[in-house]
């Protein structure tokens, strides 16, 4: 099928239980699998990511009256509904696995724990530059309106915490959340996903994971904390920090990323050659990664006693720091 190594490449490297669900939303009549009796929008896309079925959905079965106008199939009658598909002009839909689907989507679902999304969100920003954000009342049809209604007008992805239906009646466990991702969006993060070197690097600990001492080392140089990295400005540019632990859980390597902005991508494509080179002469694993019209600037730095040893030493950590940032800043010079 067109979209099985992708589905493949998401649900590896996010470890997921389930597969990504595609949803078309047709003004025609699409050919498909009708359901053998109505049910809710949210038990086919779970048994479409759990069981691997495909359903081609029209009015008719959907149970849920406030599900149809949400996607579309009509008009609401007495009152305004929030999101819905503009103007209703619906006549099928059809929802399957990912990589069992032809046509392409407009909107992929993705069903996922706290911290499995939690890295869905980390790539999608770094694929996209958008944000993730969550638009949701968590009221009627969530997965038909916050998941998927919503990412299709808006063309941005949005997460939900689901709603009473789809926990209480269509079986989502408590620890389920799902994200609705327009399909041009995720294609640039399975394309992200190609680069398994760049996406790990750019994977961190979390903040709970690391010791309180290297914490305030790190603010004391004036970094602030994200969710699973250290951001701060240094010589007037904004880096982050990523520190990762080896096999015997030591922290022994950090990931220093600097997004650099150009006017064009032609610009920024033209630069990674440079950057790789420039990048090299720092000793490591290294690389520039062109993303629309930003170069991502990568460099890993080992640390074989472990940083959080050199932590203990505040003058040599600053000095460690300071020199790795320094040598960063005269890369970005060079190639502005």
């Amino acid at each position: 099928m067109k979209w099985e190594d992708s589905s493949k490449q998401f649900i590896k490297f996010f470890q997921l239980s389930s597969s990504p669900v595609a949803v078309k939303i047709s003004e025609s009549e699409l050919k498909g699998q009708r359901p053998k009796s109505p049910s809710l929008f949210c038990d086919f896309v779970r048994k479409a990511a759990h069981d691997g079925e495909s359903f081609l959905i029209t009015e008719k079965d959907l149970q849920n009256f406030a599900a149809r106008v949400i996607l579309g199939f009509m008009d609401p009658k007495y009152v305004e509904i929030s999101p819905r598909i503009k103007p209703a002009k619906t006549k099928s839909i059809l929802v399957a696995p990912l990589g069992k689907i032809e046509a392409e989507p407009d909107v992929v679902l993705a069903i996922a724990d706290p911290a499995r999304m939690m890295h869905v969100a980390q790539v999608l920003h770094r694929a996209t530059k958008v944000r993730l954000e969550a638009k949701m009342t968590c009221e009627a049809s969530a997965i038909a309106g916050e998941a998927t209604a919503l990412p299709f007008m808006e063309k941005e992805s949005n997460l939900t915490l689901l709603c009473g239906g789809a926990r209480g009646l269509a079986g989502y466990k408590d620890n389920e959340l799902v994200v609705g991702i327009p399909f041009d969006h995720f294609i640039k993060m399975t394309e992200l996903l190609v680069e398994p070197k760049l996406v790990a690097a750019l994977c961190g600990c979390v903040m709970d994971e690391i010791p309180k001492h290297l914490k305030e080392a790190f603010i004391g140089l004036g970094f602030d904390k994200g969710t699973d990295h250290f951001y701060g400005e240094f010589g007037r540019k904004v880096f982050r920090i990523y520190l990762q632990k080896d096999e015997k859980k030591v922290l022994n390597s950090a990931t220093v990323n600097y997004p650099m902005k150009f006017k064009s991508e032609k610009e920024a494509k033209e630069k990674v050659k440079a950057a790789e080179e420039l990048l090299a002469e720092l000793g490591g694993e290294s690389m520039a990664v062109a993303r629309e019209n930003w170069l991502d600037l990568i460099s890993i730095v080992k640390f074989p006693d472990g940083l959080d040893k050199i932590a203990t030493d505040k003058k040599r950590f600053e000095q460690t720091v300071n020199s790795i940032l320094e040598s960063f800043v005269a890369i970005i010079e060079k190639l502005a």
